[in-house]
C-alpha cells in the first residue's frame, strides 16, 4: 500500500537555496559512559487549563502553568552559555508565541535554532493521541505543525525525532507514519507495567518498531523507551514546581552537598545504563510546563555537568553534556557497527496498564459526542480543502483557523476526553467557531462556482449555501421552512458513490428533480419518539424525507431542486395524530425487515435481534442488546483515563424490549424501546450490504452506584476461538486476545486489560469456517470479544468517581441541566471469506466504493499511459474495509433557496453537476488521500494505492489467499480536469522534498529482523554522519 505526496504547480514556483548547517551535537568519548542531558518541558495544549489559559499563565487558582514565560525564560538562559541546549514540542504554543514577538526576538530564536541550541522533537500541531485519532487526522495534524516550523525556522527547524512522550499507549500506524514522514527515531514514554518488566529484563527499551509488514523496511523506525517517563531522575528536579534540594558547590559553605548529590546521580545513571546495550544514555531533564524560571534549571545542571565530569567521586568515566533527541539518534546510530542485534516489534502497545489493577481504557469511550464532533469536523476540513481547490482559489484565514481548530482537538488530552469540563467547553467553542466561518467561506466558493443558480448570471456570488450541522438530531430550520429549495452534495472522494440521505421536513409531498431534470423517488419516514423527544431539540418536524442520490462524482457533485406540495388539510390531519401519538401506533409489528441482500429477524419474545441472513443463504445467530458496568464504592474506580469495572461481565440494562417496524420503498426499519433511556433502530437501505444501528442512549441514570458505563454487546454463533481484530489508526487490522499468553498456563485477562481502541472497526472470524463479521462505528470507542462470539463496544460512561491522574473531576457530562444524551450509529457487515461481490466495477463502487488499508511514500512515477486496471474480485476484509472509508467520508449536504429557480429555470440552470476529474482518469485501486491549496497557487496532493497485497488480512496464514502487484501507475497529466505545470513529491509530511530527504537507515548499523528486506530508492537515501556535508536544497514553497 503506498501514498506518494505531490506538490502541484498552476502558476510558476519560485525556489529560493537555503544552505543546512551541520547537525551541532556534542562529542561523545569512546568507553565512557555518554550521558545526553535533555533539557524539555511538556506543555499540554489544554488539559486542567484552556490553550489560552496556559499560554498567558491565566487562573492561577488551578495551575501556575505559563507558556510564554517558559519560552522567554529558555531563550534568555541558552543566550547565557552556548553549550546550554533545550528541546520544545509542540508547534501550537510557538506559533502562538512567534506571532507576538517583535523581530529581534524572533531572530534571536531563529539562530540558537540554526546552531543547534534548541531543537524542535515531534513538532507537530500537538502530540496527539494514538488510540482515538485516525491516520490523516495523524498526518495533517503533522503537516500543519512542520510546516509552520518550516515557515519561520527553515530546514534547520526540521525535527529529526518524533517525541511521543505523554500518550496513553501507542500503535503501530503511528510508529509506521512517522517513519514514512522521515523522522530518524520515535521516543516513547507510556508503556504497559508488565510490557515494561518484560523489556528491561530482556534488553529491549530500544528497539526497532516495524510499522507495517507490507511496507517493510519502509515503515521501519528506531525506537526508545524513556526510563524515567519523561522526568528527571529522582531527586533531581530543579523546577519551581518540585521540591529537590539544589546543589550546594561551594566546599566554603556548611550547605555544600556537591559530591553527595554527583554520588546519587552517577548511582542512577549507571543503573539506567544496564538496560541499554550501548554506552549512550538519555536522561530527560524536564516536566509538565517546567522552565518558568529555567535559571533555576540550567544552573543547577551547568553544577551536574561540571562535577560529574571533573570530581574525583566520578569513577565510572561519566560523560554528562546538553543533548538533544536528535543528536541522541546520532550518537547510537554511530554506535552501531552491524555487530549488534536488535528487537524487532511487529505489534502495538495498547492498552496502557499503570499497574495490575488499572488499564487506561476507559478514555477510548470518554465524551462520546466530542469524538463524534472532532470527526465530523475533520472531514469538514477535508471538504473544505478540496473545493477550494475546485473553486481554483488560494489559501484562505478561514481554512487557517479551521486547520489551528481541528488538529488542536486530536492534542492527547482532548479528542481522549481526558480534559477537565471547562476546557472541553472551550475546544467546542474553537471547534465550532472554526467550523462556522469556512461554512461561509465555502459557501461563498460554491457560489462561484454555481454563478447561475441565483437570479441570473449577474447576480455572481448572490446565492447562499447551508449547512445543516444539527442533523444528528435530525434539526435544520432550513430544510423544515423552505417551499423549494436546491441541495448539493458534495461528494469527498476519489470515487461516484450512491448516498441515501435524509433531512427533516414538515410538509408530506414533494417533487425532485435531479441534475438531468428526472423525477426522483422519495420516502417520508416518521421520527422515532426518542428523537421527538430529544434534549435540546427545538425542531417541530416529525418526519425526515429521504431518497437515495446517485453517480455522486468523484470530488465532485450533484445537485437537486425540490419543491413542496401543499395539502394543508392532509398536513393538519397528520399534525393531530402526531401529537397523539397515533403516528407509532400506526406503524407495523413485525418479526423481520429484509432487502435485496440482507434479512434481519428478531425474537418474538423478547424483541431482541435474533439473526442475520444473507441472500447467498450465509446465515449468523446474533443477539444484541445494551448492558452496562456499574461502579460500587471500592477503593479504585473508574474515570476518564481508566476503566475500573466492578464486575467482570455487565449487566443488561433489560431483558426485553418492545419494537414495530417502519417499511417503506428505500428504508426499511425495526425500533426498539429498552427502557426509558435506551431505544434504538435496526436499519436497511434499499441495495446496501450493512445493517445499520441507530441508538440513543441517557442522560444515564445514577441512583445508589457511582456511575454507568455503557456497552453493546453482540452474542453470535460464531467460534473466535478467542481471537479478534481492531484497527488501528483507521488502517491496519491488529489481532488481538484476551489469553494471557505470556503465562505457562491458559489464563484470562481482566476484562479492562482486554479493551482496545477501535477507530473504525472490530472484526471477529469463525476459527473453524469461513464466516466472517465486522461491526463499524461512527467514532472511536474501546471494544473488545471478552467470550466466544462476542463483541462489545463501549458507547457511554457518565461516572460520579475520578480515577487520581490529576483531572480531580468526575467524567459526568451534562447537557441541558441533565445527563448528557448520545445519539450514535454502528453498521454490521458479515459474511464469508471467500465471498465475492460483482465482477462489475459499477457494483464493486457502488457498495464499497473505496479501499483502505496500508500507505507509505513511493516514487512518483509521471508515465506517458495510465495502467489499465483489472476488475478483480474483493475479499471480505477489502469490502470492510472500503465500507468505513465510504462511511467516514460519506457526501456532504449544502442547501439554498429555490424560490428564485422555477421549474423551467432549472432545465436551463448550468453546472449542476462538476468534478475535478477526469473520466477514468484514476487507476482504480488509487485513492486521492489530499487535495487542498498549499502556497504561492500550489497545491498539495497525497495520492494513496490502496490495493491490498494480503487478500486476507483477518487470516494472513490462509494458504489459498493470493498476492498482487501493488505498485501502480499514474498519470497526472490525465487526472485532473485542469492544467497541471510542475508537480514535485514531498515527504508524507510536505516539509520537504523527497529528493532532498535524508533520513538514517539502521539496517546498515544493527541486525534485526527484516533489516535485509530489499531497499526502496528512498530507503536508501540516508544520512552521512560519519563524513557529514553541508548541502543545498530547493526549499521554497514546501
Amino acid at each position: 500500500m503506498t501514498i506518494m505526496m505531490i506538490m502541484i504547480m498552476m502558476p510558476t514556483m519560485v525556489m529560493m537555496m537555503i544552505m543546512m548547517p551541520t547537525m551541532q551535537c556534542p562529542q561523545t568519548r569512546e568507553g565512557a559512559l555518554n550521558v545526553h542531558l535533555i533539557p524539555h518541558s511538556h506543555m499540554d495544549a489544554g488539559w486542567v487549563k484552556t490553550f489560552d489559559e496556559y499560554y498567558y499563565g491565566t487562573k492561577t487558582s488551578i495551575s501556575t502553568a505559563n507558556v510564554q514565560l517558559i519560552y522567554h525564560s529558555v531563550i534568555s538562559e541558552l543566550l547565557y552559555d552556548k553549550k546550554r541546549k533545550f528541546t520544545f514540542s509542540e508547534t501550537s504554543y510557538f506559533w502562538r508565541w512567534w506571532k507576538e514577538q517583535r523581530p529581534i526576538t524572533r531572530s534571536t530564536f531563529r539562530s540558537l535554532v540554526q546552531e543547534g541550541r534548541v531543537e524542535f522533537a515531534g513538532g507537530g500541531w500537538v502530540q496527539n493521541d494514538e488510540a482515538t485519532s485516525d491516520y490523516l487526522q495523524i498526518i495533517d495534524q503533522y503537516t500543519w505543525g512542520l510546516r509552520k516550523l518550516n515557515d519561520t525556522l527553515g530546514l534547520c527547524g526540521k525535527p529529526k525525532a518524533a517525541w511521543q512522550i505523554d500518550t496513553y499507549g501507542h500503535t503501530r500506524e503511528q510508529a509506521s507514519l512517522l517513519a514514512q514522514m522521515g523522522f530518524d527515531g520515535l521516543f516513547i514514554g507510556r508503556v504497559d507495567h508488565k510490557e515494561r518488566e518484560s523489556m528491561i529484563e530482556e534488553d529491549r527499551m530500544e528497539f526497532i518498531w516495524r510499522g507495517s509488514d507490507v511496507l517493510g523496511k519502509m515503515s521501519d523506525i528506531m525506537t526508545h523507551t524513556l526510563f524515567n517517563l519523561y522526568n528527571p531522575p529522582e531527586g533531581f528536579c530543579f523546577d519551581i514546581l518540585c521540591n529537590d534540594e539544589p546543589i550546594v558547590d561551594d566546599p566554603d559553605s556548611k550547605s555544600y552537598n556537591a559530591d553527595t548529590r554527583v554520588n546519587d546521580f552517577i548511582v542512577q545513571i549507571e543503573r539506567q545504563a544496564k538496560y541499554y546495550d550501548h554506552d549512550n544514555i538519555l536522561v530527560t531533564a524536564g516536566g509538565d510546563f517546567t522552565y518558568q524560571s529555567a535559571a533555576n534549571w540550567f544552573i543547577n545542571m551547568d553544577k551536574l555537568i561540571n562535577h560529574v565530569n571533573t570530581h574525583p567521586v566520578n569513577l565510572s568515566d561519566v560523560n554528562i553534556f546538553y543533548s538533544s533527541p536528535s543528536c541522541y539518534l546520532k550518537a547510537i546510530y554511530l554506535h552501531g557497527r552491524r555487530d549488534k542485534a536488535v528487537f524487532t516489534e511487529r505489534s502495538d502497545h495498547m492498552p496502557y496498564g499503570s499497574d495490575s489493577s488499572t488499564y487506561w481504557s476507559g478514555y477510548y469511550s470518554s465524551r462520546p459526542s466530542f469524538k463524534y464532533f472532532i470527526r465530523k469536523a475533520h472531514v469538514f476540513l477535508q471538504v473544505a480543502k478540496q473545493v477550494t481547490v475546485l473553486a481554483r482559489m488560494g489559501d484562505s484565514y478561514e481554512l487557517h483557523l479551521l486547520r489551528h481548530a481541528v488538529n488542536l482537538v486530536v492534542h492527547h488530552d482532548a479528542i481522549t476526553g481526558t480534559s477537565q469540563q471547562h476546557v472541553t467547553n472551550d475546544f467546542l467553542r474553537i471547534l465550532s467557531e472554526a467550523v462556522d466561518a469556512c461554512t461561509n467561506k465555502v459557501s461563498y466558493l460554491l457560489s462561484n462556482l454555481t454563478p447561475t443558480w441565483g437570479a441570473g448570471r449577474r447576480s455572481k456570488n448572490s446565492q447562499h449555501f447551508t449547512v445543516c450541522h444539527q442533523l444528528n438530531i435530525s434539526q435544520c430550520r432550513f430544510t423544515e421552512t423552505q417551499e423549494s429549495m436546491v441541495l448539493l452534495i458534495y461528494n469527498p472522494l476519489s470515487v461516484k458513490v450512491y448516498h441515501h440521505l435524509c433531512f427533516p421536513v414538515k410538509a408530506l409531498h414533494f417533487t425532485i428533480r435531479d441534475f438531468n431534470d428526472e423525477d426522483i423517488e422519495y420516502q417520508l419516514v416518521p421520527l422515532p419518539a426518542a428523537v421527538l423527544s430529544l434534549t435540546g431539540r427545538t425542531s417541530s418536524a416529525i418526519q425526515e424525507l429521504c431518497f437515495e442520490a446517485e453517480n455522486i462524482p468523484p470530488l465532485g457533485y450533484t445537485s437537486y431542486y425540490l419543491t413542496l406540495v401543499r395539502n394543508q388539510l392532509e398536513e393538519n390531519e397528520y399534525a393531530k395524530k402526531s401529537a397523539k401519538g397515533h403516528v407509532e401506533a400506526e406503524q407495523e409489528v413485525a418479526t423481520s425487515i429484509s432487502n435485496e441482500y440482507l434479512k434481519i429477524s428478531i425474537e418474538q419474545s423478547t424483541g431482541l435481534l435474533s439473526s442475520i441472513q444473507h441472500v447467498d443463504g450465509v446465515s449468523i445467530a446474533v443477539s444484541q442488546n445494551f448492558h452496562y458496568y456499574g461502579q460500587g464504592k471500592s477503593s479504585q474506580q473508574s474515570g476518564a483515563y481508566s476503566f475500573r469495572p466492578e464486575t467482570q461481565r455487565p449487566v443488561p440494562v433489560t431483558d426485553k424490549a418492545t419494537y414495530n417496524v417502519v417499511r417503506g420503498t428505500l428504508i426499511k426499519e425495526i425500533r426498539q424501546r429498552f427502557n426509558d433511556w435506551v431505544s434504538q433502530v435496526i436499519r436497511l437501505y434499499r441495495g446496501e450490504e450493512f445493517i445499520e444501528l441507530e441508538w440513543i442512549i441517557g442522560p444515564v441514570p445514577v441512583g445508589t452506584d457511582l456511575g454507568k458505563e455503557v456497552v453493546m454487546l453482540f452474542s453470535t454463533n460464531i467460534s473466535n476461538s478467542g481471537e479478534f481484530f481492531t484497527d488501528s489508526n483507521s488502517r491496519q487490522m491488529m489481532k488481538r486476545t484476551c489469553w494471557n499468553e505470556t503465562t505457562s498456563q491458559q489464563q484470562k485477562k481482566s476484562i479492562a486489560s482486554c479493551y482496545y481502541p477501535v477507530t473504525s472497526r472490530i472484526c471477529i472470524r469463525c476459527a473453524n469456517s469461513s464466516i466472517e463479521m465486522c461491526v463499524l462505528n461512527d467514532r472511536a470507542q474501546g471494544g473488545t470479544s471478552y467470550n466466544d462470539g462476542e463483541i462489545e463496544l463501549m458507547i457511554h460512561r457518565r461516572l460520579l468517581t475520578d480515577d487520581g491522574f490529576g483531572l480531580e473531576e468526575n467524567l459526568n457530562e451534562e447537557s441541558y441541566g441533565r445527563g448528557l444524551v448520545v445519539r450514535g450509529k454502528h453498521r454490521i457487515l458479515f459474511g464469508t471469506s471467500d465471498k465475492n461481490v460483482s465482477d462489475s466495477i459499477e457494483n464493486v463502487y457502488r457498495f464499497s466504493p473505496i479501499p483502505i488499508r496500508k500507505a507509505v511514500l513511493i516514487a512518483l512515477h509521471l508515465a506517458l499511459t495510465t495502467s489499465t486496471p483489472l476488475v478483480e474480485e474483493l475479499s471480505f476484509s477489502e469490502r470492510v474495509s472500503q465500507a468505513a472509508r465510504r462511511w467516514r467520508y460519506e457526501p456532504w449536504l449544502f442547501f439554498a433557496p429555490g424560490e428564485k429557480i422555477s421549474r423551467r429555470k432549472w432545465q436551463n440552470v448550468r453546472n449542476k453537476r462538476y468534478s475535478l476529474l477526469r473520466m477514468r482518469g484514476l487507476p482504480r485501486h488509487i485513492h486521492i488521500l489530499t487535495l487542498e491549496p498549499w502556497k504561492s497557487g500550489s497545491v498539495l496532493l497525497r495520492l494513496e494505492n490502496v490495493l491490498e497485497e494480503s487478500r486476507d488480512h483477518l487470516n494472513p496464514e490462509n494458504p489459498e489467499r493470493t498476492t498482487r502487484a501493488s505498485h501502480i501507475t499514474v498519470d497526472l497529466r490525465k487526472l485532473f480536469a485542469v492544467p497541471i505545470k510542475l508537480a514535485r513529491e514531498t515527504t508524507l509530511a510536505a516539509n520537504q522534498w523527497l529528493d532532498d530527504a535524508r533520513q538514517m537507515d539502521w539496517s546498515t548499523r544493527y541486525v534485526y529482523s527484516g533489516s535485509d528486506d530489499g531497499v526502496t530508492h528512498e530507503d536508501g537515501v540516508t544520512e552521512d554522519y560519519d563524513n557529514k556535508q553541508t548541502y543545498q536544497t530547493d526549499a521554497g514553497n514546501r
